[in-house]
């Protein structure tokens, strides 16, 4: 898919210097900018089992005063 954008001038150089930098295009830089944004904005989605539960019937959690203490100090 081709589509164009428009870069203000600073974020163009920036690009332009990075893409000589590490010699690859400046649109395979873009391609892989897009994916990263891509994958990290789908990872923070929860699916709709997640988000549909409503728990454990009949399930109850313990107060913390009925908890066992630690045997040590960890720290």
């Amino acid at each position: 898919m081709n589509f164009s954008i428009y870069l203000n001038d600073d974020l163009g150089k920036k690009l332009q210097a990075i893409s000589e930098r590490e010699e690859v295009s400046r649109n395979h830089l873009v391609n892989e900018a897009i994916a990263r944004l891509i994958e990290e904005r789908e990872a923070t989605n929860w699916g709709e089992e997640i988000l549909n539960w409503q728990g454990c019937p009949g399930f109850e959690i313990s107060r913390e005063d009925n908890l066992l203490k630690p045997k040590e100090d960890i720290f």
